[in-house]
């Protein structure tokens, strides 16, 4: 297999069209302002374009254990997309997985085998009483565990494509997924987590006040490195969205309404209102508590990854008819009846 980073980044350099590429992101703007779009918005929808040619296939474990071969399997979807000349905004990151700042603050990580070619996950804080361990320790160095690779990587990413200017002009590198408060602190204690809810409940807000400092020193750190492009608006998995951050809310589905009011949503309203707004994600069922979700200060979008699990029209309501994108998968049964023509983006 061919793995010269230069001569792909070559290929990817005489692929790219600055042209389309500005096209492109007009389409994107129009559709945050609510524009409507006949057919709604599709980020595989094509115009023109041809199937990609060959483009190396690099395993996540290798990546991860080589920043040049991490840049050349990022840029792979990158390559692909400026083939078919669909709605994707390029955008590649530093691909390390959900352990980031879990790793940060002490967490082993949990690798995936070859085969499975998935991300690594962090193993909960070691000891028996892994809350206390969060606390104790306090504000982490933000160089420990991943951290001081992903701002290597990313150093190295600036560097390497410096040389050549549409890729440098056309491809966003966006912030890696430090999860949120709810999930790093799920990932650092297990489902002991969820009892200190109920036992500790000063432990469990002290724990998040701690979890969510760092996430925002982090990301911090991470700007100053690679600074904003735009001032309204960042690209995240192929989007375009208002704002400059994107929260993970998974942990939710396990969390009444109450509760998160109560523990979580000051949290990441605080992030959002840091960076200048932004979108937040959440997996599973989270209709529940989707009103508060959407309602938090600064948010622009909720991506929801399995309608089909959810109650859509709680969803539109909380989103769409509020002025916020709703960003999924289309599932004609989950969203029947839903006016799809603007602020909802489908992939």
């Amino acid at each position: 297999m061919d793995t010269d980073l230069a001569r792909w980044l070559d290929v990817l350099e005489r692929a790219l069209d600055p042209v389309w590429e500005q096209e492109k992101l007009a389409r994107w703007k129009q559709f945050l302002d609510f524009v409507p779009t006949d057919g709604g918005f599709r980020v595989s929808r094509r115009f023109g374009g041809a199937d990609p040619g060959y483009w190396p296939k690099i395993l996540v474990n290798e990546a991860i254990h080589d920043p040049r071969k991490m840049l050349l399997q990022q840029l792979a979807p990158i390559y692909a997309s400026s083939c078919r000349r669909d709605l994707a905004v390029p955008n590649i990151r530093c691909n390390y997985g959900t352990g980031i700042l879990p790793s940060v603050f002490g967490a082993e990580l949990f690798w995936m085998d070859d085969a499975l070619d998935t991300l690594p996950t962090a193993r909960p804080l070691e000891g028996g009483a892994p809350l206390d361990a969060v606390l104790d320790a306090g504000e982490p160095l933000l160089t420990q565990g991943l951290g001081a690779r992903v701002f290597d990587t990313v150093a190295f990413y600036m560097e390497t494509l410096a040389p050549y200017p549409k890729i440098r002009e056309i491809v966003w590198i966006y912030h890696p997924d430090l999860q949120g408060p709810l999930d790093v602190l799920e990932l650092l204690c297990g489902s002991e987590m969820y009892l200190a809810f109920y036992t500790a409940p000063e432990k469990v807000r002290a724990a998040l006040e701690i979890v969510t400092s760092a996430y925002i020193r982090f990301l911090k750190r991470w700007m100053e490195l690679v600074p904003e492009r735009d001032a309204a608006c960042f690209a995240h998995w192929g989007r375009l969205l208002k704002g400059h951050v994107m929260l993970r809310n998974d942990s939710v589905v396990n969390l009444s309404p109450e509760m998160y009011a109560d523990f979580v949503q000051s949290h990441d309203e605080r992030i959002l209102r840091e960076f200048g707004g932004g979108a937040m994600h959440a997996c599973g069922r989270i209709d529940h508590c989707v009103r508060l979700m959407a309602g938090c200060g600064g948010l622009t979008a909720l991506n929801v990854s399995q309608p089909h699990l959810n109650d859509m029209l709680k969803v539109y309501a909380a989103t769409v008819a509020a002025g916020k994108v709703l960003d999924c998968p289309f599932d004609a049964d989950a969203m029947k009846g839903l006016e799809l023509s603007r602020g909802v983006l489908l992939n």
